[in-house]
């Protein structure tokens, strides 16, 4: 009976974890990205439930979204103009790599035999100057939000062309981009006024009731010409 009663808490918390980590834990990540986004949609997005992890960009909001260890650690909004660069690793090697100043490594076509998948976002910036987001770990198949070896890396390579294509932009139009105030949320339109109400029709037998006749309008004392004509009478002997 004890080993029963064992068993059947052992498979309670492991059904609590995977929907922990597959359903509540990404809701939310998903709900800070949200958040920190305003509503705008993002461009790319990745989430690590498991780590309490993910991280977003909206270029026309200016915004690179980082969360690390969701709960403990705030997260953190940096403008595009600080996005220096990404690195690609399989299986701790690196495979791609663009920096705003440095030597690039374009991302080549990956055996299919891939053990883990990592991505790596660089900023300029001395206290935190990287991220790693793991997107593939096979210890994280049963609780991670997993999409195998293969949707790693079509994720990573979404993130990897998606940054090196802001990489290229002029760094004038990146800093005139974080001078510019946030675009607002457009205003949302007015309800449109409700239509007046009909009058009810009287029951049978009820008399309507007239509406009151319109009182006749005042005449200007001083109006010759609507004024009453006096007939003239000769008294005259």
């Amino acid at each position: 009976m004890i080993i029963l009663s064992a068993a059947g808490i052992a498979i309670l918390l492991i059904l609590y974890r995977v929907w922990n980590s597959r359903v509540e834990q990404p809701k939310k990540l998903e709900d800070e990205l949200n958040e920190a986004l305003e509503g705008t949609r993002a461009d790319v997005q990745a989430l690590e439930p498991v780590r309490r992890a993910a991280c977003a960009i909206a270029y026309n909001l200016n915004r690179v979204i980082i969360v690390r260890e969701f709960g403990k650690v705030p997260t953190r909004i940096y403008p595009i103009r600080e996005l220096m660069g990404i690195e690609i690793f399989v299986d701790s090697k690196v495979v791609a790599r663009v920096l705003r100043s440095g030597p690039h490594k374009m991302l080549d076509d990956i055996a299919p035999q891939v053990t883990r998948v990592t991505m790596r976002l660089i900023f300029d910036d001395p206290a935190r100057p990287d991220f790693e987001l793991v997107l593939w770990d096979p210890n994280d198949n049963l609780t991670a939000r997993a999409e195998g070896p293969r949707g790693a890396m079509e994720t990573a390579r979404r993130w990897f062309y998606h940054v090196e294509a802001i990489i290229r932009r002029p760094k004038d139009e990146l800093e005139a981009k974080a001078a510019a105030p946030a675009p607002q949320a457009p205003s949302p339109t007015p309800p449109a006024p409700p239509p007046e109400a009909h009058k009810p029709f009287p029951a049978p037998g009820e008399p309507s009731k007239p509406e009151p006749p319109k009182s006749a309008p005042k005449k200007d004392d001083i109006d010759v010409l609507n004024a009453p004509i006096i007939p003239y009478v000769d008294m005259r002997p």
